[in-house]
């Protein structure tokens, strides 16, 4: 399970990600998408370190 509570990203004084929340559980599949500038990208960086 993959589980981010109120996840936030800032570049400076800029937000990219403000409060993502979500549950993945075991066997899921899951697609992020979105226009750009939405913060996927951020999203995934910063799950992954």
């Amino acid at each position: 399970m993959l589980e981010l509570t109120d996840l936030r990203v800032h570049y400076g004084n800029v937000a990219a990600v403000d409060g993502v929340s979500v549950t993945v559980e075991e066997g899921e599949i899951v697609a992020i998408i979105g226009p750009n500038g939405a913060g996927k990208t951020s999203t995934l960086r910063a799950l992954s370190g």
